[in-house]
Protein backbone atom coordinates (compact mmCIF):
# COMPACT_ATOMS: atom_id res chain seq x y z
CA UNK A 1 0.00 0.00 0.00
CA UNK A 2 1.84 3.25 -1.10
CA UNK A 3 1.40 5.56 2.11
CA UNK A 4 0.34 8.92 1.19
CA UNK A 5 2.41 12.17 0.57
CA UNK A 6 3.12 14.62 3.07
CA UNK A 7 3.71 18.11 3.43
CA UNK A 8 7.35 19.22 4.11
CA UNK A 9 5.81 20.73 7.32
CA UNK A 10 4.08 17.05 8.26
CA UNK A 11 7.32 15.13 7.65
CA UNK A 12 9.26 17.48 10.09
CA UNK A 13 6.13 17.31 12.45
CA UNK A 14 7.02 13.64 12.73
CA UNK A 15 10.61 14.00 13.11
CA UNK A 16 10.26 16.74 15.50
CA UNK A 17 8.34 14.11 17.77
CA UNK A 18 10.65 11.52 17.73
CA UNK A 19 12.08 11.37 21.44
CA UNK A 20 15.73 11.66 21.10
CA UNK A 21 18.23 11.15 24.19
CA UNK A 22 21.09 13.22 23.68
CA UNK A 23 24.66 12.43 25.36
CA UNK A 24 27.14 14.81 26.96
CA UNK A 25 31.01 14.38 27.22
CA UNK A 26 33.77 16.51 28.24
CA UNK A 27 36.10 17.02 25.78
CA UNK A 28 39.48 18.78 26.68
CA UNK A 29 40.69 21.89 25.33
CA UNK A 30 44.05 19.89 24.92
CA UNK A 31 42.41 17.27 22.34
CA UNK A 32 43.07 17.03 18.54
CA UNK A 33 41.40 19.46 16.60
CA UNK A 34 40.16 16.42 15.05
CA UNK A 35 38.21 15.86 18.40
CA UNK A 36 36.92 19.41 18.40
CA UNK A 37 36.39 20.64 15.01
CA UNK A 38 32.69 20.57 14.47
CA UNK A 39 31.92 19.55 17.98
CA UNK A 40 28.31 21.21 19.32
CA UNK A 41 28.72 22.77 22.89
CA UNK A 42 26.24 21.26 25.23
CA UNK A 43 26.91 24.22 27.75
CA UNK A 44 27.73 27.67 27.81
CA UNK A 45 31.38 28.88 28.16
CA UNK A 46 32.15 31.96 30.17
CA UNK A 47 34.85 33.66 30.40
CA UNK A 48 37.29 32.94 33.54
CA UNK A 49 38.74 36.61 34.14
CA UNK A 50 38.42 40.12 32.31
CA UNK A 51 39.68 40.22 28.95
CA UNK A 52 41.70 41.71 28.83
CA UNK A 53 42.74 41.41 32.23
CA UNK A 54 44.92 43.96 32.70
CA UNK A 55 45.20 47.95 30.82
CA UNK A 56 47.42 47.36 27.85
CA UNK A 57 48.76 48.94 25.15
CA UNK A 58 47.53 48.84 21.31
CA UNK A 59 50.39 50.14 20.09
CA UNK A 60 54.34 50.31 19.91
CA UNK A 61 55.70 53.89 21.22
CA UNK A 62 55.89 55.51 24.20
CA UNK A 63 53.62 55.85 27.61
CA UNK A 64 53.87 59.15 28.34
CA UNK A 65 52.89 61.04 31.95
CA UNK A 66 51.57 64.22 30.55
CA UNK A 67 52.40 67.43 32.12
CA UNK A 68 51.16 70.46 31.02
CA UNK A 69 52.29 71.77 27.48
CA UNK A 70 55.10 69.66 27.50
CA UNK A 71 55.91 67.58 24.51
CA UNK A 72 59.55 66.32 25.95
CA UNK A 73 59.44 63.58 28.13
CA UNK A 74 62.60 61.55 30.13
CA UNK A 75 62.67 57.63 28.79
CA UNK A 76 63.19 55.93 31.99
CA UNK A 77 61.99 52.52 30.92
CA UNK A 78 60.94 49.70 28.92
CA UNK A 79 58.43 47.35 29.25
CA UNK A 80 57.52 44.80 26.99
CA UNK A 81 54.63 42.20 26.36
CA UNK A 82 54.29 39.54 29.42
CA UNK A 83 56.10 41.89 31.68
CA UNK A 84 54.91 44.09 34.38
CA UNK A 85 56.19 47.41 35.46
CA UNK A 86 56.03 48.06 39.10
CA UNK A 87 57.46 51.45 39.49
CA UNK A 88 56.48 54.77 39.11
CA UNK A 89 56.09 57.33 36.37
CA UNK A 90 56.40 61.04 37.30
CA UNK A 91 55.09 64.04 35.09
CA UNK A 92 57.13 64.81 32.08
CA UNK A 93 58.39 61.20 32.06
CA UNK A 94 57.54 58.33 29.68
CA UNK A 95 58.73 54.59 29.30
CA UNK A 96 59.26 52.92 26.31
CA UNK A 97 56.58 50.53 25.43
CA UNK A 98 55.04 47.64 23.42
CA UNK A 99 52.29 46.68 21.65
CA UNK A 100 50.06 43.98 24.72
CA UNK A 101 52.11 45.35 27.47
CA UNK A 102 50.61 46.56 30.73
CA UNK A 103 50.12 50.12 30.89
CA UNK A 104 50.90 51.76 34.49
CA UNK A 105 47.74 53.65 35.59
CA UNK A 106 47.44 57.22 34.66
CA UNK A 107 49.36 57.32 31.20
CA UNK A 108 48.81 57.66 27.33
CA UNK A 109 50.50 55.30 24.99
CA UNK A 110 51.87 57.26 21.95
CA UNK A 111 52.75 55.71 18.86
CA UNK A 112 56.30 55.81 17.58
CA UNK A 113 55.79 57.26 14.59
CA UNK A 114 54.81 60.35 16.06
CA UNK A 115 57.78 60.46 18.14
CA UNK A 116 61.70 60.96 17.81
CA UNK A 117 62.18 57.63 18.62
CA UNK A 118 64.53 58.69 21.59
CA UNK A 119 66.52 56.72 24.07
CA UNK A 120 67.10 58.97 27.04
CA UNK A 121 64.17 61.30 26.29
CA UNK A 122 61.19 61.41 23.40
CA UNK A 123 60.40 64.31 21.27
CA UNK A 124 56.02 64.11 20.83
CA UNK A 125 53.79 65.45 18.68
CA UNK A 126 51.66 68.12 20.64
CA UNK A 127 48.65 66.90 19.04
CA UNK A 128 49.85 63.05 19.56
CA UNK A 129 49.31 63.93 23.00
CA UNK A 130 45.78 62.90 23.96
CA UNK A 131 45.32 61.92 26.98
CA UNK A 132 44.52 57.87 27.55
CA UNK A 133 44.72 56.87 24.06
CA UNK A 134 45.86 53.79 22.34
CA UNK A 135 45.06 51.46 25.79
CA UNK A 136 42.88 48.84 25.75
CA UNK A 137 41.32 49.01 29.09
CA UNK A 138 41.10 45.72 31.45
CA UNK A 139 37.51 43.91 30.54
CA UNK A 140 36.61 46.48 28.29
CA UNK A 141 36.14 43.24 26.17
CA UNK A 142 34.31 40.78 28.41
CA UNK A 143 34.13 40.64 32.04
CA UNK A 144 34.78 38.08 34.25
CA UNK A 145 31.84 35.21 33.93
CA UNK A 146 30.41 36.73 30.90
CA UNK A 147 29.12 34.01 28.48
CA UNK A 148 30.95 34.25 25.32
CA UNK A 149 29.82 30.81 23.62
CA UNK A 150 26.16 29.39 24.20
CA UNK A 151 24.93 25.81 24.19
CA UNK A 152 24.48 25.00 20.60
CA UNK A 153 27.88 26.49 18.91
CA UNK A 154 29.25 24.97 16.75
CA UNK A 155 33.26 24.79 17.51
CA UNK A 156 35.19 26.25 14.76
CA UNK A 157 38.47 28.59 14.51
CA UNK A 158 36.73 31.89 15.57
CA UNK A 159 34.56 29.90 18.48
CA UNK A 160 37.58 27.72 19.38
CA UNK A 161 39.46 30.71 19.67
CA UNK A 162 36.88 32.27 22.52
CA UNK A 163 36.78 29.16 24.29
CA UNK A 164 40.38 29.54 24.99
CA UNK A 165 41.07 32.93 25.11
CA UNK A 166 38.30 32.30 28.16
CA UNK A 167 40.26 29.91 30.21
CA UNK A 168 38.24 26.74 29.11
CA UNK A 169 40.41 23.94 30.27
CA UNK A 170 37.53 21.38 28.95
CA UNK A 171 34.10 21.48 26.71
CA UNK A 172 30.94 19.71 27.19
CA UNK A 173 30.14 18.58 23.95
CA UNK A 174 27.11 16.45 22.64
CA UNK A 175 28.25 12.94 21.67
CA UNK A 176 27.36 12.75 17.73
CA UNK A 177 25.60 9.79 16.56
CA UNK A 178 27.61 7.31 14.43
CA UNK A 179 26.05 7.36 10.56
CA UNK A 180 26.10 4.04 8.08
CA UNK A 181 25.58 5.18 4.57
CA UNK A 182 24.56 2.74 2.12
CA UNK A 183 24.42 3.53 -1.41
CA UNK A 184 22.47 0.69 -3.50
CA UNK A 185 21.89 -0.39 -7.15
CA UNK A 186 23.91 -2.62 -9.12
CA UNK A 187 24.55 0.54 -11.83
CA UNK A 188 26.53 2.40 -9.37
CA UNK A 189 30.83 1.52 -9.78
CA UNK A 190 29.80 -1.33 -12.07
CA UNK A 191 31.83 -1.10 -15.43
CA UNK A 192 30.02 -1.51 -18.89
CA UNK A 193 28.34 1.41 -21.06
CA UNK A 194 25.54 2.07 -18.75
CA UNK A 195 27.38 1.80 -15.32
CA UNK A 196 27.06 4.98 -12.74
CA UNK A 197 29.75 6.55 -10.73
CA UNK A 198 29.31 6.48 -7.32
CA UNK A 199 29.52 10.06 -6.45
CA UNK A 200 26.94 9.47 -3.65
CA UNK A 201 28.56 7.91 -1.50
CA UNK A 202 31.46 10.66 -1.19
CA UNK A 203 28.89 13.48 -1.24
CA UNK A 204 27.59 11.85 2.20
CA UNK A 205 31.05 11.10 3.64
CA UNK A 206 31.92 14.50 3.15
CA UNK A 207 28.44 15.67 4.63
CA UNK A 208 28.77 14.05 7.81
CA UNK A 209 33.11 14.83 7.99
CA UNK A 210 31.75 18.47 7.51
CA UNK A 211 29.16 17.52 10.90
CA UNK A 212 31.86 15.94 12.58
CA UNK A 213 29.96 13.02 12.37
CA UNK A 214 31.52 9.67 12.19
CA UNK A 215 30.54 7.57 9.35
CA UNK A 216 31.48 4.34 7.41
CA UNK A 217 30.63 3.64 4.13
CA UNK A 218 29.17 0.74 2.63
CA UNK A 219 27.72 -0.59 -1.28
CA UNK A 220 24.57 -2.74 -1.72
CA UNK A 221 23.46 -4.71 -5.09
CA UNK A 222 20.16 -4.81 -6.05
CA UNK A 223 19.74 -8.59 -4.22
CA UNK A 224 17.68 -8.94 -1.10
CA UNK A 225 20.21 -11.05 0.38
CA UNK A 226 23.32 -8.96 -0.27
CA UNK A 227 20.56 -5.49 0.61
CA UNK A 228 20.29 -7.08 4.34
CA UNK A 229 23.60 -8.19 5.09
CA UNK A 230 24.87 -4.66 4.22
CA UNK A 231 22.11 -3.05 6.21
CA UNK A 232 22.58 -5.38 9.02
CA UNK A 233 26.54 -5.00 8.96
CA UNK A 234 25.54 -1.14 9.34
CA UNK A 235 23.14 -1.56 11.92
CA UNK A 236 25.38 -2.78 14.16
CA UNK A 237 27.22 0.53 14.85
CA UNK A 238 25.15 2.97 13.71
CA UNK A 239 22.40 5.52 15.19
CA UNK A 240 21.07 6.47 12.05
CA UNK A 241 21.01 4.24 8.86
CA UNK A 242 21.44 6.29 5.36
CA UNK A 243 20.67 4.60 2.33
CA UNK A 244 20.32 5.83 -0.93
CA UNK A 245 18.41 4.83 -3.85
CA UNK A 246 15.95 1.74 -4.23
CA UNK A 247 13.01 4.15 -2.39
CA UNK A 248 10.78 4.71 -5.55
CA UNK A 249 8.17 2.43 -7.07
CA UNK A 250 10.61 0.17 -9.69
CA UNK A 251 10.55 -3.32 -9.61
CA UNK A 252 14.70 -2.98 -7.71
CA UNK A 253 13.54 -0.71 -4.81
CA UNK A 254 13.82 -2.87 -2.37
CA UNK A 255 15.19 -0.42 0.67
CA UNK A 256 11.30 0.22 2.08
CA UNK A 257 10.46 -3.56 2.36
CA UNK A 258 14.32 -4.20 3.64
CA UNK A 259 13.91 -1.89 6.66
CA UNK A 260 10.46 -3.19 7.28
CA UNK A 261 11.76 -7.27 7.39
CA UNK A 262 14.23 -5.54 9.84
CA UNK A 263 12.26 -4.04 12.41
CA UNK A 264 12.58 -0.58 11.04
CA UNK A 265 8.29 0.90 11.65
CA UNK A 266 7.72 3.34 9.15
CA UNK A 267 7.77 7.15 9.86
CA UNK A 268 6.61 8.41 6.14
CA UNK A 269 7.31 8.04 3.19
CA UNK A 270 6.91 10.58 0.13
CA UNK A 271 7.25 14.30 0.98
CA UNK A 272 5.52 16.99 -0.96
CA UNK A 273 9.23 18.22 -2.67
CA UNK A 274 11.22 18.58 -5.15
CA UNK A 275 13.52 17.31 -5.44
CA UNK A 276 13.58 14.40 -3.12
CA UNK A 277 9.95 13.35 -3.22
CA UNK A 278 10.28 9.22 -2.36
CA UNK A 279 11.90 10.03 0.97
CA UNK A 280 11.84 7.40 3.26
CA UNK A 281 11.92 7.21 7.37
CA UNK A 282 11.32 4.82 9.42
CA UNK A 283 12.52 3.58 13.35
CA UNK A 284 13.57 0.82 14.98
CA UNK A 285 12.44 -0.19 18.61
CA UNK A 286 16.21 0.00 19.39
CA UNK A 287 15.72 3.66 18.88
CA UNK A 288 17.86 3.31 15.67
CA UNK A 289 16.75 5.70 12.59
CA UNK A 290 16.26 4.59 9.27
CA UNK A 291 16.43 7.18 6.41
CA UNK A 292 15.92 6.42 2.79
CA UNK A 293 16.98 9.38 0.26
CA UNK A 294 16.52 9.03 -3.58
CA UNK A 295 19.24 8.00 -5.73
CA UNK A 296 19.50 11.03 -7.85
CA UNK A 297 22.74 13.10 -6.33
CA UNK A 298 20.77 16.84 -6.33
CA UNK A 299 17.58 14.63 -4.75
CA UNK A 300 20.74 13.50 -2.17
CA UNK A 301 22.29 16.96 -1.87
CA UNK A 302 18.71 18.72 -0.80
CA UNK A 303 17.72 15.82 1.26
CA UNK A 304 20.35 15.57 3.15
CA UNK A 305 20.30 19.21 4.30
CA UNK A 306 16.98 19.24 4.83
CA UNK A 307 15.99 15.86 7.14
CA UNK A 308 19.28 14.08 7.81
CA UNK A 309 21.67 17.44 8.88
CA UNK A 310 18.09 18.08 11.58
CA UNK A 311 17.86 14.63 12.53
CA UNK A 312 21.88 14.26 13.02
CA UNK A 313 20.71 17.74 15.00
CA UNK A 314 18.31 16.06 17.47
CA UNK A 315 21.34 13.84 18.60
CA UNK A 316 23.13 17.28 19.55
CA UNK A 317 20.75 19.78 21.02
CA UNK A 318 18.02 19.94 18.15
CA UNK A 319 21.05 21.61 16.20
CA UNK A 320 19.64 22.59 13.37
CA UNK A 321 21.02 24.24 9.71
CA UNK A 322 20.29 28.14 9.65
CA UNK A 323 18.65 29.77 6.96
CA UNK A 324 18.64 33.53 5.72
CA UNK A 325 16.37 35.96 4.10
CA UNK A 326 18.14 36.84 0.79
CA UNK A 327 16.66 38.94 -1.78
CA UNK A 328 16.10 37.31 -5.33
CA UNK A 329 19.04 39.66 -7.99
CA UNK A 330 16.27 38.05 -11.03
CA UNK A 331 12.49 38.00 -11.49
CA UNK A 332 11.73 34.00 -10.82
CA UNK A 333 8.53 32.00 -11.74
CA UNK A 334 7.64 28.56 -10.58
CA UNK A 335 4.51 26.88 -11.17
CA UNK A 336 4.82 23.22 -10.25
CA UNK A 337 3.25 22.06 -7.46
CA UNK A 338 5.45 20.41 -5.03
CA UNK A 339 7.78 22.67 -3.17
CA UNK A 340 11.05 23.57 -4.58
CA UNK A 341 14.21 23.72 -2.96
CA UNK A 342 16.26 25.20 -5.90
CA UNK A 343 20.00 25.54 -6.44
CA UNK A 344 20.79 28.94 -6.01
CA UNK A 345 23.95 31.07 -5.72
CA UNK A 346 25.22 33.79 -3.99
CA UNK A 347 25.95 37.12 -6.30
CA UNK A 348 25.97 40.99 -5.36
CA UNK A 349 22.73 41.93 -3.54
CA UNK A 350 21.21 38.71 -2.74
CA UNK A 351 20.89 34.91 -4.68
CA UNK A 352 20.42 34.13 -7.97
CA UNK A 353 18.63 30.74 -9.59
CA UNK A 354 20.78 28.04 -11.08
CA UNK A 355 19.57 26.82 -14.36
CA UNK A 356 19.49 22.84 -13.97
CA UNK A 357 18.43 20.18 -16.05
CA UNK A 358 16.61 18.26 -13.11
CA UNK A 359 17.72 16.33 -9.93
CA UNK A 360 20.21 14.03 -11.55
CA UNK A 361 22.41 17.87 -13.05
CA UNK A 362 24.66 17.76 -10.10
CA UNK A 363 27.21 20.35 -12.14
CA UNK A 364 24.55 22.74 -11.63
CA UNK A 365 24.24 22.04 -7.98
CA UNK A 366 27.91 21.88 -7.20
CA UNK A 367 27.86 25.73 -9.02
CA UNK A 368 25.66 26.68 -6.24
CA UNK A 369 25.71 28.01 -2.81
CA UNK A 370 23.32 26.23 -1.30
CA UNK A 371 18.89 26.07 -1.64
CA UNK A 372 16.42 28.56 -1.87
CA UNK A 373 13.07 27.56 -1.16
CA UNK A 374 10.18 28.53 -3.06
CA UNK A 375 6.40 27.62 -2.70
CA UNK A 376 4.48 25.99 -5.39
CA UNK A 377 3.03 28.02 -8.35
CA UNK A 378 4.38 31.30 -7.30
CA UNK A 379 6.38 34.29 -9.13
CA UNK A 380 9.06 36.59 -7.77
CA UNK A 381 10.53 40.10 -8.67
CA UNK A 382 14.02 40.69 -8.19
CA UNK A 383 14.35 42.27 -4.32
CA UNK A 384 11.94 39.97 -3.23
CA UNK A 385 13.03 38.05 -0.43
CA UNK A 386 13.94 34.02 -0.19
CA UNK A 387 14.91 31.97 2.43
CA UNK A 388 18.20 30.95 1.62
CA UNK A 389 20.00 27.66 2.92
CA UNK A 390 23.63 27.54 2.63
CA UNK A 391 25.64 24.47 1.77
CA UNK A 392 26.87 23.19 4.90
CA UNK A 393 30.82 22.33 4.66
CA UNK A 394 31.48 25.04 1.81
CA UNK A 395 32.75 28.14 1.48
CA UNK A 396 30.26 31.03 0.08
CA UNK A 397 31.78 31.62 -3.68
CA UNK A 398 34.17 28.60 -4.01
CA UNK A 399 32.29 26.25 -6.64
CA UNK A 400 32.77 24.04 -9.22
CA UNK A 401 32.24 25.44 -12.78
CA UNK A 402 29.10 25.21 -15.07
CA UNK A 403 29.47 23.02 -17.76
CA UNK A 404 28.32 25.21 -21.13
CA UNK A 405 29.39 28.60 -19.65
CA UNK A 406 32.60 30.59 -19.87
CA UNK A 407 34.13 31.42 -15.80
CA UNK A 408 34.82 34.82 -14.85
CA UNK A 409 36.70 35.68 -12.56
CA UNK A 410 35.91 35.00 -8.97
CA UNK A 411 34.69 31.21 -10.42
CA UNK A 412 36.42 28.65 -8.08
CA UNK A 413 37.93 25.25 -9.77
Amino acid sequence: MLSPMLSFEEAHALLNAQPVHPRVESVPMSASLEELLGRILAEPVATESDQPSFDRATMDGYAVHLKGDTTGFQVVDTVIAGQDFEGSIEPGQAIRIMTGAPCPKGLTVVPVERTDNGDQTVEIEASALIPEKNIAWQGQDAKCGDVILGAGCRLGPTTLSSAAMAGAQTLRCFVPPKVGVVTTGDEIGSSGPASVRNSNGPLLGAFCAALAVPVERRHALDKEDHLREMLQETMAGADIVVTVGGVSMGTRDLVPGMAAELGFKPLFHHVAMKPGKPLFMARHDDGTFFIGLPGNPVSVLATAHLFLAPLIGRFMGDWRPRTFAMPMVHDHEYRGKRRLFLPARLEDGGVGTVNWNGSGDFYAAAFADGLIDLAPSGSWKAGDPVRFLPFLGHTPGETGLRPGFEATNGDCC
